[in-house]
C-alpha cells in the first residue's frame, strides 16, 4: 500500500490506479481482521503450528526478536515497524482517497493513522531508555532491546518529532554504529553477537532505510554518515554489497568482517546505493 501511494503521487495512470484499488482494499481489510485478531490496533504474529517461523518480520531468525537481557520474545508479537508499515499505509489510502473526491473516506483513514500513531507513541516509547521498544510481546510488554528496527519507523513517519532526536542519538551511538553501518542489535544487549545473523551483524539495505527515515526528520549528517560507510564497505566486496556483513567495530577491524553464509551479492542489498 505504502508503495503504490507513493507511485501514485508520481504519477500512475488513473485507470491503473482504479484497476489496483480493489486489491489495495483488500490487503487494509486483512489488517483489521486478520493482522490484529486481538483488537488491540496493531498487527501481531504467531505460528499456525511448530513447524512455522517462530519470527515473520524481516527478522525472521528464531532469535531474532528478544529482550534486553536477552530472553527471547514470546509471541504474538508487534513489531514496531510493522505498525509503521500500517501507519504509512492508512496515510496512503487517506491520499488516495482525497485525489478522487472521497472527502469521507480520507477522514476515516487519516483518523486511522492518526490513533496508530498516538498508541504506538504511547506503548512503544521507553521513557527511560531513550529509544523505541522493537515489539510488544504476548503479553503486551514492550520488548526493550534496542535495535535497528526503530529506524524503520523513522522513514514511514511514525515517530514523534520529539522523540526523534532521541532516536537519531541512539543509533548512531557507539553501541549501534559499528562504523561500518548500523548494527541490527546494540552491542550492550544481552543477545548481541556481531557474527549473528539478525543480533549485532550490519544489513545494507536496513542502513539505507534507515538513512531515508533520517533525512526525513532532518538528520543530514547521521544518514550522511551511514551512507558513507556503506559506500566505503563496497569497496571490499567489489562495489557489490553482500545481504549482510559482521558488526565488529571499525576501530577493530579495518574493514567489514565477511558474514561466513551471506547471499553475495543480494537484490535488497543491490539496491541500497539507489536509496542511500
Amino acid at each position: 500500500m505504502s508503495l503504490f501511494a507513493e507511485t501514485s503521487r508520481w504519477g500512475f495512470a488513473p485507470e491503473t490506479v482504479s484497476a489496483l484499488l480493489p486489491h489495495i482494499d483488500r490487503a487494509l481489510d486483512w489488517i483489521r481482521e486478520y493482522g490484529d485478531k486481538d483488537g488491540d490496533g496493531f498487527v501481531e504474529y504467531a505460528r499456525l503450528n511448530d513447524r512455522g517461523l517462530i519470527n515473520q518480520g524481516w527478522k525472521d531468525s528464531w532469535d531474532g526478536i528478544n529482550f534486553a537481557d536477552g530472553t527471547p520474545a514470546e509471541p504474538p508479537i508487534a513489531l514496531c515497524e510493522v505498525q509503521a508499515y500500517v501507519y504509512s499505509a492508512y496515510l496512503g489510502r487517506s491520499w488516495i482517497a482525497y485525489d478522487a473526491g472521497d472527502m469521507d473516506l480520507a477522514a476515516e483513514y487519516r483518523d486511522r493513522g492518526t490513533q496508530l500513531k498516538k498508541q504506538f507513541n504511547q506503548q512503544f516509547w521507553l521513557p527511560d531508555r531513550g529509544y523505541y521498544a522493537i515489539a510488544l510481546d504476548g503479553a503486551k510488554r514492550p520488548v526493550d532491546a534496542c535495535a535497528s528496527n526503530m529506524g524503520q519507523c523513522l522513514l514511514f513517519g511514525i515517530v514523534d518529532e520529539d522523540k526523534a532526536p532521541l532516536v537519531a542519538e541512539r543509533l548512531m551511538s557507539p553501541e549501534m554504529f559499528s562504523g561500518w553501518g548500523v548494527r541490527t542489535l546494540g552491542s550492550d544487549m544481552g543477545a548481541y553477537n556481531p557474527a549473528s545473523y539478525h543480533n549485532g551483524s550490519v544489513w545494507p539495505h536496513d542502513n539505507a532505510i534507515i538513512a531515508a527515515g533520517l533525512l526525513r526528520y532532518g538528520f543530514v549528517e547521521e544518514a550522511q554518515r551511514i551512507s558513507s560507510a556503506l559506500f566505503e564497505a563496497a569497496d571490499y566486496s567489489d562495489g557489490r554489497l553482500p545481504e549482510l556483513f559482521c558488526g565488529f567495530s571499525r576501530e577493530q577491524f579495518d574493514e567489514p568482517i565477511p558474514y561466513p553464509t551471506a547471499c553475495s551479492p543480494q537484490a535488497w542489498a543491490a539496491t541500497t546505493p539507489f536509496n542511500s
